[in-house]
């Protein structure tokens, strides 16, 4: 070339506009997915076969990244009776959602199981204040309609309720892994349905494997995940751009939940149990080495719980340990034992329901319900509880709206 040829060259370089600068995407916001290593879990799995139930405020099924079959027909409990749950005025079930599987479209919100499939569960779509009883309902209708993982983005301090109890025993029952959070009060205590033994528990992390200050804690803890500044999809009719960024173990329990339809997706006959033990074993440890009650075995890890050599399991880990005995339950005395005590203190912590009693065992239940009966007659029965309510997210739950 030429001084000539190579002077022209240069200017022309110098006059030229700068190259056109890369237009940041939603899913560059997703810093979770990052974090998690999400990108290299996807070359394992993308969920493909998993059907996650979401219950919640319901699934917006005409959001873009939900769009082209992700959401399954479902249903409607409380005040979304009589919809098939994918109407979602409030927006944190269509959050959930994209959170657990968006397919990405276009360098939108992308979940980490993109190839799984919602089974949406309402159980108040007017963004009301759910029951421990709709929630149960919801629970036991997607166990019953081919959930493999529950998503139960309902961080409360609810009173755990024998219909909840139940309902979740159902799912265990049925080989469904069951994923809920921690809450967000910040306080030294879990509420149902998380703090049922079995359950996922879920509490929440900032970048760098940070305890996320808001989470509640307590020994139930099992997994954490990113808490803070979380970005994903919502109706259109809750945020004009279609896209919000929020705070909450609600997030960090669909994170889970994504994981564990990885998880079910590569090993599609490994039982639930399995699964369970698989994300907990290897978990990144986090905040005060070793497990703790802030984000319990630690944050969860999608390319480890795949790839790890984890010895399969007979019952979950999380489980309390089998009752044994060597006579059934006595007829006569059975129901109204074992209906008191799914709501006695030594079920408090979630146990799973079933006793079997041995025969002196049954004398002496015998003996107390007489006992019970007698006693009936002299004081008038307590006014039955008011029926435990599960808030919806508080304002504060979106902490930014944007795009």
């Amino acid at each position: 070339m030429t001084r000539r040829a190579l002077l022209a060259a240069i200017l022309i370089a110098l006059c030229a506009p700068p190259p056109a600068a890369h237009a940041q995407t939603i899913r560059d916001q997703q810093w979770h997915l990052d974090a998690l290593a999400v990108p290299a879990a996807h070359e394992y799995s993308r969920g493909r076969g998993v059907v996650v139930a979401v219950v919640d405020s319901g699934v917006d099924d005409t959001v873009p990244d939900l769009a082209g079959g992700a959401v399954l027909p479902g249903v409607g409990f409380a005040s979304a009776t009589g919809t098939k749950g994918t109407e979602d005025t409030d927006g944190h079930g269509t959050a959930m959602a994209a959170l657990i599987a968006g397919r990405g479209h276009d360098g939108g919100a992308l979940g980490v199981a993109p190839e799984a499939t919602i089974l949406p569960v309402s159980v108040g779509s007017d963004g009301a204040k759910f029951t421990t009883a709709a929630v149960a309902e919801g629970i036991t209708w997607a166990v019953d309609n081919g959930a493999d993982v529950i998503n139960l983005s309902l961080t409360t301090e609810a009173t755990l309720t024998p219909d909840l109890l139940r309902a979740v025993n159902h799912a265990f029952d049925h080989d469904v892994v069951v994923v809920a959070g921690t809450g967000n009060d910040g306080v030294e205590h879990i509420g149902a349905p998380a703090n049922i033994r079995g359950v996922l528990a879920v509490a929440g992390t900032e970048r760098d494997l940070v305890p996320w200050g808001s989470s509640n804690t307590g020994p139930e803890a099992v997994l954490a995940a990113p808490a803070k500044g979380i970005v994903s999809a919502v109706p259109k009719s809750v945020v004009d751009t279609g896209y919000a960024e929020m705070d909450g173990t609600s997030a960090a329990t669909a994170l889970v939940s994504g994981a564990a339809a990885l998880v079910r997706a590569t090993y599609p006959d490994m039982n639930a149990a399995s699964v369970v033990n698989r994300l907990i074993t290897t978990a990144t440890d986090a905040g005060v080495p070793g497990r703790d009650d802030a984000t319990g075995f630690g944050q969860v890890d999608p390319v480890a719980a795949i790839t790890a050599d984890v010895a399969d399991v007979e019952r979950n880990p999380l489980a309390p340990p089998p009752r044994t005995t060597a006579a059934p339950v006595p007829t006569t005395a059975a129901p109204p034992v074992a209906e008191r005590a799914l709501n006695g203190p030594a079920w408090s912590g979630g146990a799973r329901a079933g006793i079997a009693f041995g025969g002196l065992l049954a004398i002496l239940v015998g003996t107390a319900v007489a006992g019970l009966l007698l006693s009936r007659t002299r004081r008038p029965e307590p006014p039955p509880p008011v029926p435990a309510e599960i808030p919806p997210p508080p304002e504060e739950f979106w902490k930014r709206t944007r795009w």
